[in-house]
């Protein structure tokens, strides 16, 4: 597995599955991410947008919907970055696209973590993060 070092970049990862957190949250660590993790919509609102250099948020939490805390975060941070790793259906998908790119769990895992890879990579290349 190729470990590559990426400098002070916070992931937010919510998703209500706590196997799928805990499989995201070792993956990133592995690059070199920090990771904030949050179990609920609710959790995930209570992260300040300004203290992470982007999110993965499944759409389905239980409490409410991914798409809800997108909003949040780009209304404070319209830069942020934001992806959905769900399972959800194709109707739930749509409602999710205005906000980022959405990929399938779990096949999609490898094409999610190039994903943020490259957003971290860009905002290095470009002074933030």
């Amino acid at each position: 597995m190729l470990i590559l070092f990426v400098m002070s970049s916070r992931v937010l990862v919510a998703d209500d599955s706590a196997v799928v957190r805990v499989a995201l949250v070792r993956r990133f660590k592995s690059v070199g991410l920090e990771v904030v993790e949050a179990a609920s919509v609710a959790e995930a609102k209570r992260v300040d947008p300004t203290t992470i250099d982007l999110a993965v948020l499944d759409f389905d939490l239980g409490d409410g919907y991914g798409n809800e805390i997108a909003e949040h975060l780009v209304t404070t941070r319209s830069d942020l970055p934001v992806c959905f790793f769900t399972t959800s259906t194709k109707d739930a998908q749509e409602r999710a696209a205005p906000y980022g790119r959405i990929f399938a769990k779990p096949d999609q895992a490898d094409d999610l973590l190039g994903w943020v890879l490259a957003q971290v990579r860009g905002a290095s290349t470009n002074g933030a993060g």
